[in-house]
C-alpha cells in the first residue's frame, strides 16, 4: 500500500518523520517529501505548502509521479462559533467545503450550486471508514470529534466573518489546504482522512491566543498510534 501522509509545513510533520526515522528523497516545486517506514512498511510524506492553491498543485504533483493509495492530512485548524472546540482539540473531517467557489454572496461565502457547471463540487466527502478509525484512535486520545469542515482561500477576520461562514456552512472548523487532498482522492481515486488539532478561535486575530504547538502534536500522535495499530 502506497501510503502518504502531508501537511502544508514541515513542522506540521516533525514528531511524524522522526517517529519513522523519515529521510529526505527529493522536492517539487520546491515542496519537500520523505520517506520512512513503519512496521516494516514504507511511509511517505509531503509538505504541500500553506493554502489551497498551493496544496491543489503540489499534491496533483505527487499523484503523478507515486499513485498512492491513501493519502492523510494532518494540521491546525481555527474552531467555527458553537462548534465546542478548545485549543487542543482535535476534528476528523468528514467532508471539505471550498468556501468560496461558486457565487459569491458575502466575503469568503460562495455558492456553486448556483453556476450549475458539471463536475464543479462545492463540498467533498473524505473516506468514511478511514476516517472513522482515526477518530476512534483520536477519540482514545483526547477530544476529538468529526464533522464538516470548512477550507478558506483566507482565514476570517473577525468573529462576525466567521459566525457567517459557521451559519452558511455548519462546518465545525476552518483551514487552508483540506479541499485539496479530498479533491485529488475523487480524481484520483484513493482513500483520504484529514485530521487537524485546533489552534486557535476562527475570527481571532489576537495571535496571543494562539497555541500552534498544543495544536499541531495531538493529530500527529493520533496518526501515529493508527499507524502502529495498523502496521
Amino acid at each position: 500500500m502506497n501510503l502518504w501522509i502531508v501537511a502544508s509545513m514541515a513542522e506540521e510533520l516533525s514528531l511524524l518523520l522522526k517517529a519513522v526515522r523519515a529521510r529526505l528523497k527529493g522536492s517539487v516545486g520546491g515542496c519537500p517529501w520523505f520517506v520512512g517506514a513503519m512496521g516494516g512498511h514504507a511511509v511517505t510524506l509531503g509538505v504541500t505548502g500553506v493554502g489551497v492553491a498551493s496544496a491543489c498543485t503540489t499534491l496533483g504533483a505527487f499523484c503523478g509521479m507515486a499513485e498512492p493509495d491513501l493519502m492523510m492530512m494532518v494540521g491546525s485548524a481555527g474552531s467555527l462559533p458553537d462548534s465546542g472546540l478548545r485549543v487542543g482539540d482535535m476534528v476528523v473531517a468528514e467532508t471539505e467545503i471550498l468556501a468560496e467557489l461558486g457565487v459569491v454572496s458575502g466575503p469568503g461565502i460562495g455558492d456553486a450550486r448556483q453556476m450549475k457547471l458539471p463536475g464543479l463540487m462545492q463540498e467533498i466527502h473524505l473516506d468514511p471508514s478511514l476516517s472513522s478509525l482515526l477518530l476512534d484512535v483520536a477519540m482514545d486520545m483526547g477530544r476529538a470529534t468529526s464533522g464538516r469542515s470548512l477550507t478558506v482561500a483566507g482565514a476570517s477576520a473577525n468573529d462576525g466573518h466567521a459566525r457567517d461562514r459557521a451559519s452558511t456552512f455548519h462546518a465545525l472548523a476552518e483551514n487552508m489546504e483540506g479541499y485539496a487532498v479530498a479533491l485529488a482522492g475523487q480524481r484520483f481515486g484513493f482513500r483520504t482522512a484529514e485530521i487537524r488539532g485546533i489552534s486557535n478561535r476562527a475570527g481571532d486575530r489576537d495571535k496571543s491566543h494562539w497555541d500552534f504547538e498544543k495544536a499541531m502534536i495531538p493529530p500527529q500522535e493520533a496518526i501515529l498510534e493508527y499507524l502502529r495499530v495498523t502496521y
